[in-house]
């Protein structure tokens, strides 16, 4: 009984190592699979070592993808970025020819040069002469790369800036004028002509290609910024008086020419007005004489009581002849009208009474 007991214990346990074995040999099979394969997106590029010598370099249009190596630790994989990369390293004062202190902040694009042919990256004796390795054995990592560009294109920079007046950076004519956009400016061509320079050096020695550099801010040390800013603030200060000046000569000018105006409208419009005014007038007196001729008699009845209401008062005391229309008219009455309206004669005038103060001659 108990040797059947120990026999099924034995069998049992061989199966369960036997298991054991099973998985652990799956495990290490899928491990192995794993790590003898390698996949290359389309922004980075590869390098496969073997026992830490670089074997093979993935960095061609036909190497994306999935990639087959020898299982890990024999061989090795170091991934790269293959994509532009923008570097604005810190910026640093310079000194121009004519001595002009100024910081100069610039930018540069750069990548790791792709390789020449798919038939030199393929051959291992080749593999030395190509951009990737020569970055790989010469950087090693883009933090060291950047370092490094900035060690050449600084002091290049430096160099051409140390040549170059100030005057000609800024490239204006006058203070009122702008850039002349029509040809490009030392701003543009110094950093272009550094570029020219580093391209095939920073190539050849380090697998770099150096796409661009720009200036993006060119600025006086902050020691000089205040007088800088004293000194345009004057000649703005100039312009804007000069501007204040022609504008008050317009503004003279054009109220001048508004009085002018004003004194020419008005003398015509009292021109005008008088003329208006003589010709109503000599209608008046024509319209007046036409209505005295009609009736000669009337016309003097009005007037001799116009002439008593001008001199007539409580206190008035008149000496007047026998032959005085006034008199007539305060002892015959009114006169009879005449029925001949033929007469055309001009109505007398009345003559003026004289008068005394002589209270008991009224």
């Amino acid at each position: 009984m108990n040797d059947n007991d120990n026999t099924n214990s034995d069998e049992i346990r061989t199966n369960r190592s036997g298991q054991l074995i099973v998985l652990t040999a799956l495990a290490l099979a899928c491990a192995l699979a794993g790590s003898s394969c390698t996949f290359v997106e389309e922004s980075e590029w590869v390098i496969v070592e073997r026992l830490g010598q670089v074997v093979r370099l993935l960095d061609q249009p036909d190497d994306r993808g999935l990639n087959w190596k020898l299982p890990w630790p024999v061989e090795t994989t170091r991934t790269f970025d293959a994509r532009v990369q923008i570097y604005d390293p810190p910026g640093g004062e310079m000194v121009t020819s004519d001595k002009k202190n100024i910081t100069v902040d610039a930018y540069l694009c750069w990548r790791i040069a792709a390789a020449d042919t798919a038939a030199d990256t393929a051959a291992d004796t080749a593999a030395d002469t190509q951009p990737l390795y020569r970055f790989f054995t010469t950087l090693g990592n883009t933090q060291t790369a950047q370092i490094r560009l900035a060690e050449h294109v600084l002091p290049a920079l430096r160099t051409r800036l140390g040549e170059t007046d100030f005057g000609q950076l800024v490239n204006v004519d006058d203070a009122e004028s702008g850039p002349n956009n029509d040809a490009p400016g030392r701003l543009v061509s110094i950093p272009a002509e550094v570029r020219a320079e580093l391209v095939e050096l920073v190539k050849l020695r380090y697998g770099i290609e150096l796409i661009d550099v720009r200036i993006k801010r060119l600025n006086f040390p902050r020691q000089n910024q205040l007088a800088v800013y004293e000194r345009m603030k004057t000649e703005r200060k100039k312009i804007a008086e000069r501007y204040r000046s022609e504008g008050l000569a317009e503004n003279i000018r054009i109220k001048s020419q508004a009085d002018l105006q004003y004194s020419q409208i008005l003398a015509n419009a009292r021109r005008d007005a008088d003329l208006i005014r003589g010709r109503a007038d000599a209608d008046s007196l024509r319209i007046l004489n036409q209505a005295h001729r009609r009736d000669v008699e009337f016309y003097r009845f009005t007037q001799t009581l116009a002439t008593y209401k001008a001199m007539l008062n409580d206190r008035t005391t008149l000496v007047l002849s026998g032959s005085s229309p006034l008199l007539k008219l305060l002892t015959q009455g009114v006169p009879t009208p005449s029925t001949d309206n033929s007469n055309t004669t001009t109505p007398p005038t009345t003559p003026a009474p004289s008068t005394s103060n002589k209270e008991n001659d009224k």
